[in-house]
């Protein structure tokens, strides 16, 4: 059985990186149109059947989008990756640096991973990868 939480080195979470970019894009898109659907408003002035049957319809659209956001993001968490904040995409991947478990941390948006922080700190914390030692990082 694999350990929990999966620990990555950078070079095996840059490798990975391509396909949570797609399944993480995937469920911005998603989750873009369900915020969109939710924009929508819908009034029932009286309970008929023909206006029971559209909320009905309004709600299954809402919850089929809503499978489908939990289904990338659970392919995304399969795969060892954190996903922190979905409008911004902010990814973590489970490292470790000198004995201690730190972040590998990615954005939407850039080329790859080339920032890391502890579990304290969080991203307003990031700093570049060329700080570690990467011999160490990458041979865990």
């Amino acid at each position: 059985m694999e350990e929990y939480p999966k620990l990555f080195t950078l070079e095996e979470a840059r490798k990975i990186l391509p396909e949570i970019k797609l399944k993480l894009e995937k469920a911005k898109k998603l989750n873009k149109s369900l915020n969109l659907l939710k924009s929508i408003q819908i009034e029932q002035e009286d309970s008929t059947d023909i206006g029971n049957l559209a909320l009905l319809e309004f709600a299954t659209k809402q919850y089929k989008l809503l499978h489908l956001i939990f289904a990338e993001l659970f392919e995304i968490s399969k795969k060892g990756a954190i996903v922190k904040d979905l409008d911004e995409g902010l990814i973590d991947f489970h490292s470790q640096y000198e004995g201690k478990e730190i972040l590998l941390c990615w954005k939407y948006g850039e080329n790859t991973i080339n920032y890391w922080h502890d579990l304290e700190s969080g991203y307003a914390g990031r700093k570049h990868v060329s700080l570690l030692n990467n011999n160490e990082i990458e041979d865990q």
